[in-house]
């Protein structure tokens, strides 16, 4: 049946006409997407209704080298922006990035080179050129013979010498200067005048300048710009959106954001009940400018698919967050909302509260009890520091088990926050952080003090592998051992003796009796048995087999500190 629905869907989209196609086109896998347009007699009228920024994504994720069917078929305008953001870094031209595009280009057809070459930025090619190329012409005075010697080797013309920067790129170079020579030399004649004349200072800015201004048309803003997506919320004060005026059908607003948005959020469910072509196209628009703005900001490389793909996602989840957080997750009110509010400001209000836990941890790991151990954050255990690690992460996450035939098993994975459900998760596993604080303190011990008396041979030999939990779990079986609360090592000479007395159902009463006498409250005793309860899981995972006379060998135990023998 699935099967059956597919191909319904298939021929479906194979009599659309370009202009609904290309929506259509950005919900599919990217290598069906290319193989779908390519079995079109119309393939190129398809390739020219996408968006510039849906073209952009559709070569990053197909692979640079496996698109260039989709490179031939191109417009310069999604051509030059696919330059635009594949050839600078910041405010920098780079030659090598442009030279291995260019040659792409070149494998995808010369026609398609020559179409780019006579239709791009002058300024542009001359940037580039001057730092591909050294040039020269000859004196009038002096034989052509005499001054081979100090001219560049290559001429086309015996007016212009020149020679390349970069000699693995030589062909490539020689190439495309005699394609221009050859198809119009009065562009050629300029392209050298000015790569010989020209002031590098003056022509590089010109460039930069209309490469910045192309980028902006897309909405695709500069780094500072950028930044303003993680200030506060703005004040909901302002009359409602003002909407641009409506795309034509030779420029669609990019779809590659709105594909993503999860149907099951409450984002998707208002979305697909938008009616109105003005509302559904700002929308549409709003989330390509914030996705936009999440990659400059955070300074993702472009050409990494997954990057992109995360930031995407990241922008959608932010947006979905502000949206049930605003309306109290009411669908009613959410549509309202959509209507009135600038989806950028939804994904601040969800930012800023995200911000907040991420700041409530790094408090404790900059001035709380986490600032006091001297391993830091690495002082908690492992559950509970890849849950530290991922909230404090540039772009905070929790850890969830994530549906979908790709989860490995059952293991969670960092994901995006995305509703209030999120937000007290994250607030409660700040919580716990904070609270296993009263048992660092209780435990009174220094792990530099520690340090030094560390059998080397076993699994906790530096100080960064001094836990809480381990630290914890050493005083425990001290404790059952000689009946002392002491987080000291044990002597791995004894541990053949020691092992009988430390069962996981003697461990876990031991430490539970200790952490609830230590914690002040009742709500502070349930946070510090969440903090163990993993702690104690893998202590007994790891133990139960071995019975009493038949111990782990003692180098193989991550639970205790052992101490040299004396």
């Amino acid at each position: 049946m699935a099967a059956d629905i597919l191909n319904l869907n298939e021929r479906r989209l194979e009599r659309l006409p370009p202009r609904l196609l290309s929506r259509e086109l950005m919900r599919l896998p990217a290598k069906r997407r290319l193989e779908l347009i390519l079995e079109r007699s119309d393939s190129a009228a398809v390739v020219a209704a996408l968006d510039a920024n849906d073209f952009f994504y559709s070569v990053q994720e197909i692979g640079p080298d496996d698109s260039l069917p989709f490179l031939a078929l191109a417009q310069v305008d999604q051509l030059d922006h696919l330059f635009d953001l594949e050839w600078w870094r910041k405010d920098l031209l780079e030659p090598a990035r442009a030279l291995i595009w260019l040659e792409r280009l070149a494998r995808a057809g010369d026609q398609k080179l020559l179409e780019w070459l006579s239709n791009a930025d002058f300024e542009l090619l001359v940037a580039l050129f001057k730092q591909l190329i050294t040039v020269a012409t000859a004196p009038d005075d002096i034989d052509l013979i005499e001054a081979q010697d100090y001219l560049p080797s290559k001429t086309l013309d015996d007016l212009y010498f020149w020679e390349s920067k970069y000699p693995q790129y030589e062909d490539l170079i020689a190439h495309i200067l005699t394609t221009l020579f050859e198809v119009n030399y009065g562009f050629f004649k300029e392209l050298m005048n000015y790569t010989l004349f020209s002031p590098s200072t003056d022509v590089e800015e010109l460039a930069h300048q209309f490469h910045r201004a192309r980028l902006a048309d897309h909405a695709i803003p500069d780094f500072p710009e950028a930044l303003t997506i993680y200030e506060p919320p703005k004040p909901d004060k302002s009359p409602k959106r003002i909407f641009p005026e409506p795309a034509d059908e030779e420029n669609p607003p990019p779809f590659f954001a709105l594909a993503l948005v999860p149907e099951h959020d409450l984002l998707g469910q208002v979305l697909s009940r938008v009616e109105s072509r003005e509302l559904a196209e700002t929308i549409q628009l709003e989330l390509a400018s914030l996705s936009n703005k999440v990659i400059v900001a955070d300074q993702l490389p472009i050409d990494n698919t997954e990057a992109l793909r995360q930031a995407v996602v990241k922008a959608l989840a932010y947006v979905n967050l502000g949206l049930e957080l605003r309306s109290e997750e009411n669908f009613e009110i959410a549509g309202r909302i959509v209507e009135d509010v600038y989806l950028e400001n939804l994904f601040r209000s969800a930012n800023s509260e995200i911000s907040r836990i991420s700041g409530r941890l790094g408090i404790l790991t900059s001035r709380g009890w986490l600032a006091q151990c001297p391993a830091g954050i690495k002082c908690l255990d492992e559950e509970w520091l890849e849950t530290a690690e991922n909230l404090l992460a540039k772009s905070p996450k929790l850890l969830r088990i994530m549906p979908g035939e790709n989860a490995p098993g059952d293991l969670p994975q960092p994901d995006f926050f995305r509703t209030p459900g999120d937000i007290a998760r994250g607030d409660y596993l700040v919580d716990v952080i904070t609270a296993a604080g009263y048992l660092y303190e209780a435990l009174a011990a220094d792990p530099r003090d520690l340090e030094p008396g560390l059998w080397k041979e076993g699994q906790i030999r530096l100080l960064e592998d001094i836990t809480l939990g381990v630290m914890i779990l050493t005083a425990a079986a001290q404790f059952l051992c000689s009946g002392e609360w002491d987080v000291r090592p044990l002597a791995v000479s004894d541990w053949q003796n020691l092992f009988p007395k430390l069962q996981p159902t003697e461990i876990d009463r031991a430490v539970m009796d200790w952490a609830f006498r230590v914690a002040p409250d009742g709500q502070s005793r349930a946070l510090v048995q969440a903090y163990l309860s993993p702690v104690l899981r893998d202590y007994d995972f790891e133990m139960r087999s071995f019975s009493g006379p038949n111990p782990p060998e003692p180098e193989m135990v991550k639970f205790f500190m052992f101490g040299k023998d004396r």
